[in-house]
């Protein structure tokens, strides 16, 4: 008898997690999309003033200032980071909507989380090529050395371990979730070819 009435209970809770879930989504698809739009809108910015900068203002005339050199290096490299952060965002968008619309346990989402974690360990590893490529190409004479201030601006240890950190749990969340999607799959198919017998 308890029994009976615990299974409609139990429905219950998860369809109101569910729709808990899909509220939420709906919420930070929309902030997902606000980020996304900045971010274009800021890289693009950002771009047209660099090449204006190196164009027009090749010379810092302080000192303090990036040489052309040294402008022109850092193009694509923000081109890149600001490509990978807004890669992350929008495939966050896309996962918000696909929980928005109720579909949790699917292939899709377990692409798109993979995609996260991928997109994030790529920008750990820019975290570290980045310096590294800038202080080889300030050795090699290709640019003026900058001053450690500016090489701190681009690395330091702990915001690089805690990249590579992050990275490794959404790729361990993605598996888990690539694992139960297919427990999830086999079981509804056994429970189908159960009912076919009967």
């Amino acid at each position: 008898m308890s029994a009976s009435f615990s299974a409609p209970a139990r429905e219950g809770e998860v369809q109101s997690k569910i729709r808990a879930v899909s509220t939420f989504s709906r919420y930070a698809r929309v902030v997902c999309a606000a980020l996304f739009g900045f971010g274009l809108v800021a890289s693009v910015l950002v771009l047209i003033f660099g090449v204006l900068g190196a164009i027009f203002f090749p010379i810092p005339s302080d000192g303090i200032g990036l040489t052309r050199a040294q402008k022109v290096w850092m193009l694509p490299v923000a081109g890149a980071a600001f490509g990978v952060g807004l890669a992350i965002v929008y495939q966050l968008y896309l996962l918000f909507g696909s929980l928005a619309a109720g579909a949790i346990y699917t292939s899709g989402n377990v692409r798109r989380v993979r995609r996260v974690g991928l997109l994030c360990l790529l920008w750990a590893v820019l975290g570290v090529l980045i310096p590294v490529a800038w202080s080889a190409l300030a050795a090699l004479g290709f640019i003026a050395p900058s001053s450690p201030a500016k090489f701190e601006l681009w690395f330091s240890w702990s915001s690089t371990l805690s990249s590579f950190v992050t990275a490794a749990l959404i790729l361990l969340v993605s598996w888990i979730m690539d694992v139960g999607l297919y427990e999830k799959d086999h079981a509804e198919a056994l429970q189908r070819d159960a009912d076919l017998v009967i």
